[in-house]
């Protein structure tokens, strides 16, 4: 009998640390959840927040995330994505170096965590595409110059007409270069356009971190350095109180 007491109560143990367990792990992924619903309406407007009703022949009700509840018809109503990533204030601007991004208070790249704490998929997705493009682009461009460099050997100075291969390789050096500027060219373009959009919401929201401690960083009286040029030739100090 003691060891049948042993055994069960072994046993009540082991079923309590389990469920425990799967307690936990089904707690943790709604604890640490930012997911929230988003209307898209035909006009183009974003409404975030969470659908309190909705009634698919009159109207849907939304309580956005600063507290405020809205309601728009169903036939306004073009999409709704019932699983729209909330993303946290970011500490600042950012501006593009190369494929990646750094933040312009401290000029360190931006981690992992970062993108997918400061990035909303639209913007994400973007990104991730513009660089496959803008690395694509700069392979292919390798790939171009090394063609070049084999036609180079190809190449007979003492022949009025050149090999097949020299020919070849000169197509292919062509061909490369252009694909790769080209994607190169557009990577850019979408690489700048992430950057613009990011900086222009942040400001909009003009509730960054770095925001924040500039406002508290704010005395009076001021004191204010200006120069003149970039050589701070006749540099001048004002005192604002």
């Amino acid at each position: 009998m003691e060891r049948n007491n042993g055994f069960f109560t072994v046993s009540r143990s082991l079923k309590r640390l389990f469920a425990a367990v799967l307690l936990l792990f089904g707690v943790m992924p709604m604890a640490f959840s930012q997911s929230a619903n988003a209307l898209f309406l035909k006009d183009g407007t974003k409404v975030v927040g969470y659908v309190q009703d909705m009634d698919p022949a009159g109207s849907v009700s939304i309580r956005t995330t600063d507290g405020k509840t809205l309601s728009y018809p169903m036939s306004d109503v073009g999409n709704i994505n019932w699983s729209y990533k909330l993303i946290e204030p970011s500490p600042g601007p950012i501006y593009r170096y190369g494929d990646l991004f750094r933040w312009k208070f401290n000029n360190i790249e931006l981690s992992d965590k970062n993108y997918d704490r400061y990035f909303d998929d639209d913007l994400y997705h973007t990104y991730i595409g513009a660089r496959n493009q803008f690395n694509l682009g700069g392979a292919c461009c390798v790939i171009g110059l090394g063609c070049i460099a084999v036609s180079a050997f190809q190449f007979d100075p003492e022949s009025r007409k050149q090999s097949g291969a020299f020919w070849a390789y000169s197509a292919a050096a062509d061909a490369f270069i252009c694909l790769g500027c080209v994607l190169t060219g557009i990577g850019i373009s979408r690489l700048n356009w992430v950057e613009r959009t990011f900086n222009a919401r942040e400001a909009a929201n003009d509730n960054s971190f770095t925001s924040r401690i500039m406002d508290s960083m704010r005395l009076n009286p001021s004191v204010m350095l200006s120069a003149d040029n970039d050589l701070a030739f006749g540099a001048s100090v004002s005192f604002s109180f």
